[in-house]
């Protein structure tokens, strides 16, 4: 499996800025880790960029129609952990703006420990899963401040559903429209209870986004948005980097152009080709079958008052 590493090696060596078998500058190694970084984080903005549609499955409260969907870093603060032990104590200064549910990233935290509680007159914070090592120094540890839907922030919703949970009619799901602003702008009644939401504005703010659904939901269901993956940046240059076929070559020839101009090279017409067609076939790969038209009848054309109610569902 291809590395950070091997992926500049191939982009610095496309555009002759190194030759086969020199050892690469740490400078020039970590300045390009940085570039091609940026170029990950860019490709999450191109639909057919991103080789999968992520289902996230959120939990709708019942009379809520506005929430907030996101999980970005909230800030840091500094702690110490015990093997074996949810609590990381001595934290110096409690953060104001600290939740619960919030995700901690850090030495000796466990992968995926979330906030539990905290105390801010006892200095403790509590984590839902064990850490991972000791540290009797204080040593940094990063939390976010996660929305009411605690997910990756979406660039895009691709599409969605919503799916009914009470009893007796759970596992039913019902389509979900993905409107504009306009169109949300347009309806009058905002909070008009209904069953469940139809339709759906995603507002993309940042760092929290905001979903607007309609009509209000006034029973317990899930909400199903699919969306596009996000790129995760490559942390170190030995990070292996785990993408689809076709990707590792994609990237080292749009990583060559993109360093180039830092090297005063001219990429050649060679690579420019190459790159055209690395880049084509990421994008068909990527491409997703197109749902087949639909129309409604009540507009196509008005049924005959007839007793065929079997066919179009009864008199007109």
């Amino acid at each position: 499996m291809a590395t950070a590493l091997d992926i500049i090696q191939g982009a610095l060596k496309r555009i002759n800025a190194y030759a086969a078998g020199e050892v690469l500058d740490d400078q020039d190694a970590n300045d390009a880790l940085w570039v091609l970084n940026d170029l990950l984080d860019s490709l999450s903005n191109e639909h057919l960029a991103c080789y999968q549609r992520v289902e996230n499955i959120l939990e709708l409260v019942s009379g809520q129609n506005i929430y907030t969907i996101g999980n970005p870093v909230g800030g840091t603060f500094l702690g110490t952990t015990v093997q074996g032990s949810e609590t990381i104590s001595g934290v110096t200064a409690m953060p104001s703006n600290i939740q619960i549910g919030g995700t901690l990233t850090g030495a000796g935290i466990a992968v995926g420990a979330t906030v539990t509680a905290f105390n801010a007159a006892a200095s403790t914070v509590t984590m839902s899963a064990p850490a991972t090592a000791t540290f009797a120094v204080l040593a940094p540890i990063k939390f976010t401040t996660p929305g009411n839907f605690g997910v990756q922030r979406p660039l895009r919703i691709v599409n969605g559903f919503t799916r009914l949970t009470t009893s007796g009619i759970s596992q039913v799901d019902y389509p979900l429209e993905i409107i504009s602003v306009d169109q949300w702008s347009a309806i009058g009644l905002k909070n008009q209870p209904g069953p469940w939401p139809k339709v759906i504005y995603y507002d993309a703010a940042f760092p929290l986004a905001t979903l607007y659904m309609f009509p209000t939901p006034s029973q317990a269901g899930e909400l199903h948005l699919w969306t596009d993956n996000l790129f995760s940046d490559l942390l170190t240059l030995n990070t292996e980097v785990s993408l689809p076929q076709g990707y590792v070559r994609f990237l080292k020839l749009a990583l060559a152009l993109e360093l180039a101009p830092e090297y005063g090279k001219q990429p050649s017409q060679l690579v420019m080709q190459q790159y055209a067609q690395a880049k084509a076939a990421v994008k068909a790969l990527n491409m997703q079958a197109q749902s087949t038209a639909t129309y409604d009848r009540a507009i196509a054309g008005r049924a005959k008052a007839d007793a065929g109610w079997i066919l179009h569902g009864g008199f007109q």
